[in-house]
């Protein structure tokens, strides 16, 4: 990371490992929460035995702020994701998160999340979820909860996508003529997808029959 004075007289490089010191080494002199963040931070990238270190792009809005995911290579986490935290070489945010990114920790551990998770997995007790009674025992299966409320089910991937496709056709209506603009349906996207997929969902909608579409970004 460089930073220029600023009397301009130059730049100083500062490597990620020297920013995490000195914020380690500040926040511990002014108490703050940051000391611990950092030196953790910096305890997983030093040790490439025990953990691996994947950088990524925070999932919640069109901000792309950098996350750091830290897994697990060795002992009772080993293949499970043990803390996030922001990319402090990441242009968009330098390391830092809002409290939705600095919470999306709990996307990948939280045991309220629905999930294929198998039997031994100490999230199910006693072979159940504990917030639904849905098992995925198939990989190819999801957990599907239909209108109205209805329990949760397990069913596989392409029955669930045929009943949401069956719906939206209905919704819109069977005999549509080519170039028409339904408004009884309508399509939101998310910041999880780039240029490429968005023109592919565009064309898509197109085709199906309605312009009511909206973009959170990156469209």
């Amino acid at each position: 990371m460089a930073t220029k004075d600023k009397e301009g007289e130059g730049f100083m490089n500062v490597s990620r490992r020297d920013f995490l010191k000195f914020s380690a080494a500040a926040a511990a002199v002014g108490g703050g929460w940051t000391a611990f963040d950092a030196a953790t931070a910096l305890a997983y990238e030093d040790d490439i035995v025990n953990f691996k270190v994947t950088n990524t792009t925070c999932p919640y809005c069109s901000a792309s702020c950098g996350q750091r995911v830290v897994t697990a290579l060795t002992g009772p986490d080993a293949g499970n994701v043990v803390d996030i935290y922001g990319d402090f070489e990441s242009p968009m945010n330098a390391g830092g998160l809002c409290a939705k990114g600095a919470g999306s920790f709990q996307l990948a551990t939280n045991s309220r999340r629905i999930g294929a998770w198998a039997a031994s997995d100490p999230k199910m007790v006693g072979g159940h979820h504990p917030v639904n009674d849905v098992f995925l025992a198939a990989a190819s299966d999801v957990a599907y909860k239909r209108t109205g409320n209805e329990p949760w089910a397990q069913i596989s991937l392409d029955t669930a996508m045929g009943e949401i496709a069956t719906g939206l056709v209905t919704a819109r209506g069977a005999d549509v003529a080519p170039g028409s603009n339904s408004r009884a349906v309508a399509f939101l996207g998310c910041s999880h997808m780039n240029n490429e997929p968005n023109y592919l969902y565009r064309k898509l909608i197109a085709n199906f029959g309605t312009a009511n579409v909206e973009h959170q970004a990156r469209i």
